[in-house]
């Protein structure tokens, strides 16, 4: 069967069988492909040395099932360096895509938009603002996001000087009662975070609203790159105070 070029980054890999691994790519083309690399494990291919995370590569793939054949790649670019905390960074980026993407379903804007946020990381910006702005793009473009411009139930457009709380699988809806316990956010974070106006206000509320929905998304099984990040920096902690 003939092999389909793609362009892709490797998400995740585990062993599969003696020799081989089953590995997780987003694509250009296809978005997400699970596909079998044969008899590479053990060995110093240059196929296992490039099934590294953050490496662009020129994937050879064949198959119509859910489960491809990985035939040949190559790297399409220079590997991303990443370290400490953008390393982090960029592999919770990767499990977010790896456990929420469809299969076969190509999302070329969120493609753009990872190989942009794994730049970002790579250099000497701000790693909140990144963050936050690809966890918002990937629930929009999913079809999870929210508008932050109107109210749900009223049809209302969000005033800066009000307060506002989300509700899950709805919307944006203005808090009326003083005593009520719902996390509130300011009318004018919810308006910067629409226009991706970044500020201390805004990143606060975005990180609070995607939390909220990737948590309803991901279901109780916890997230390993954040876990990783917690113990990390509790380590590092440890050892400032010794």
């Amino acid at each position: 069967m003939a092999s389909e070029q793609v362009n892709g980054f490797l998400l995740h890999r585990r062993e599969y069988r003696e020799t081989s691994y089953l590995a997780d790519f987003f694509t250009l083309e296809l978005g997400k492909v699970s596909a079998v690399i044969k008899g590479v494990r053990g060995s110093k291919s240059d196929k296992k040395s490039l099934l590294q995370s953050f490496q662009p590569l020129l994937l050879h793939i064949s198959g119509k099932h859910e489960l491809r054949n990985l035939n040949q790649l190559e790297a399409s670019a220079s590997m991303l360096r990443l370290t400490g905390h953008q390393l982090f960074s960029a592999m919770y980026l990767n499990e977010l895509l790896n456990r929420l993407l469809p299969k076969e379903v190509p999302h070329p804007e969120i493609y753009a938009l990872y190989q942009e946020s794994l730049i970002s990381l790579q250099s000497t910006q701000l790693i909140e603002p990144c963050l936050r702005q690809f966890e918002t793009s990937l629930l929009n473009d999913l079809g999870y996001g929210f508008d932050m411009q109107m109210t749900y139930d009223t049809g209302e457009y969000v005033e800066q000087d009000l307060e506002y709380c989300l509700v899950l699988e709805q919307g944006i809806k203005q808090v009326h009662n003083p005593t009520e316990t719902a996390y509130r956010f300011s009318g004018k974070a919810l308006l910067q975070m629409n226009e991706h106006n970044w500020t201390p206000a805004s990143l606060q509320c975005a990180k609070r609203i995607n939390r909220m929905a990737l948590s309803h998304l991901l279901g109780r099984k916890p997230l390993k790159s954040r876990e990783l990040f917690q113990q990390t920096w509790s380590k590092n902690v440890n050892r400032s105070k010794d």
